[in-house]
This record gives C-alpha cells, sequence and structure tokens, in this order.
C-alpha cells in the first residue's frame, strides 16, 4: 500500500459521517457537552448570515458516532448560538430573545425571554448559581437572568466592548471581545477577566487584540482556551504566567464557540460545517461532519 492510500484510509477513518439525522451540521455557530455527548445548534440556512424571514434553525445531538435530531426545525430557532442548560431546561441564544425549552418534553412550544432594549446579537451564555450571563455584541453588554425569579427578566450586568465567548471557573468570568463588525480589529478586542462575579471589576486578561469568539477553560482554570478567527487558530494561556501559544491550528479553520469535555477541545469549524475534536493529551483529532 503507498503512503498515498494509506493516507487517504486513515482520513476516512478519523472523519465520521454519520447517517442517522435528517438534518446536516450546517453553520454550527457553538456546541455544549450534554450527557456523555455534544449538541450542536446550526443556523440551517444557506448562508453565514440567515435572511430576515428565514427561521431554519434547529440543534443536532451527537453521541456514540451517531448524530440525531434533537430540536428539529420547528420555525422558531433563528439563530441558535451559546447554550446552557439548568434544571432541565436548555437555554439558547436566538439572535435577540433567548429560548427556553424543556428538556422533559422538547415537543412543547418554548418560552421565549424578551429584552426591553432590543439587542440583535445575544451571542454566549453560561449559568453560574442559577443565573444566566448573556453577551450582547452589539450592545458592548453582558445581561444577567437570575432564574430563582418567576419573571425571568434580563437585566443589564456589566458594559464591555463588544463581548463574544464567555466562560467561568468558581466565581471568576472570562469573556472575549471581538469587533462588532467581525473583522475592524481594534485594542479593546482581547480577553476580559472578572475576579469575583459577586464584586464585578472587569480587567483585562490578555493584551494581544484578535478575532476571538470562543472560550474555554482546563478543569484546573490553570488554562483559557481561546478560538480566534483571525489567525484559524486555538490558543492555550496560562491563566497565571499570560502565556500564549498555539494549541490547534488548521489553514482555512473558523473556530466558533469552543467547548472543552474531559481531555477534548471541541471545535465548531463553522463554515465548513463540522465539528473537530482534539485530544489534548494525545494531539489526536477525528471530524463530525
Amino acid at each position: 500500500m503507498n503512503k498515498f492510500v494509506k493516507y487517504l484510509l486513515i482520513l476516512s477513518l478519523l472523519t465520521i459521517k454519520p447517517v442517522f439525522a435528517q438534518s446536516e451540521i450546517r453553520f454550527n455557530e457553538s456546541l455544549l457537552p450534554y450527557k456523555g455527548g455534544i449538541l450542536i445548534p446550526n443556523y440551517g440556512s444557506d448562508a453565514l448570515v440567515p435572511r430576515a424571514d428565514e427561521f431554519k434553525g434547529y440543534i443536532l445531538y451527537y453521541k456514540n458516532n451517531k448524530l440525531e435530531d434533537f430540536i428539529k426545525p420547528d420555525g422558531i430557532l433563528k439563530h441558535p448560538t451559546g447554550m446552557a442548560i439548568c434544571k432541565n431546561k436548555l437555554y439558547i441564544c436566538n439572535l435577540n430573545n433567548i429560548l427556553v425549552y424543556n428538556l422533559k418534553s422538547l415537543s412543547e412550544k418554548p418560552q421565549k425571554i424578551l429584552f426591553e432594549d432590543n439587542p440583535k446579537v445575544l451571542n454566549d451564555i453560561v449559568v453560574l448559581d442559577n443565573i444566566l450571563y448573556i453577551t450582547a455584541t452589539d450592545k458592548n453588554a453582558i445581561y444577567k437572568i437570575d432564574l430563582k425569579n418567576n419573571d425571568l427578566k434580563p437585566e443589564k450586568w456589566l458594559d464591555i466592548p463588544s463581548p463574544n465567548g464567555i466562560t467561568f471557573y468558581k466565581n471568576s468570568i472570562y469573556i472575549a471581545s471581538i469587533p462588532s463588525d467581525y473583522k475592524t480589529l481594534t485594542d479593546n478586542n482581547i480577553i476580559y477577566f472578572i475576579k469575583d462575579i459577586n464584586k464585578p471589576v472587569l480587567e483585562k486578561f490578555n493584551n494581544i487584540p484578535g478575532l476571538y469568539d470562543g472560550l474555554g477553560i482546563s478543569k484546573d482554570g490553570n488554562i483559557i482556551y481561546a478560538s480566534d478567527w483571525k489567525t484559524s487558530s486555538v490558543y492555550a494561556i496560562n491563566t497565571k504566567t499570560k502565556e500564549k501559544k498555539v494549541i490547534f491550528y488548521e489553514k482555512g479553520l473558523t473556530p466558533a464557540d469552543i467547548g472543552i469535555s474531559g481531555n477534548k477541545l471541541l471545535i465548531p469549524d463553522m463554515t465548513r460545517h463540522r465539528i473537530i475534536i482534539f485530544d489534548l493529551k494525545t494531539k489526536g483529532k477525528k471530524f463530525i461532519q
């Protein structure tokens, strides 16, 4: 067997092409580990920016080499991006609102949470101590929603330049900034840090601007992983020394809202409609597409 044929065989074994879902991965902006698998939201459109009248969004579920429909196109999901789960409820950023699906009964119509000042780009979301923290890129703000209240009313929590990805470790939060037009870098487009959510003070975590999208953090809190469209890379940044190095690079990579699951780095390669699973220990990789 010549080397080229052997290479193609290995590549085919590493590339997973499930055929179980009716829908395919299509403009997958983020992902969320869930019950040993991965939830994958998709725009489902024919273009990176869906038309105003397009509501083709859906959620896929990948587990045990199977890709299945989780939430089929329902005419409600339009632009699903960041997701969070709390007490059997799935919260999804959906452009200008948050949709809440009942994980025990996905056929139920989702609750819709609206924002008084009408943000146009709700991007990412995390839940910490029963409070949702949501980045609104166009509003230069982070909102919060206290899930302990019956009235799920968003409140502006913090001003920050065009926030995108968000992650946390204990009571600390990290936020990635991206240009509001997604291309014109400024000195403000860095990674920020809030040491204590109970006493929120915005600090600079790094000083190198980028087209930062997603953030993830190691289990021990020592490493922040940040995706950058400008360099088609995912960086590993030491939270103590701020030493930064490329942990994953691929030419043409469009790394959106990354995730961490055990020793696996989960990378949505958005415009190439696939997920890359990168083993942080062995450096091996496989694809879902």
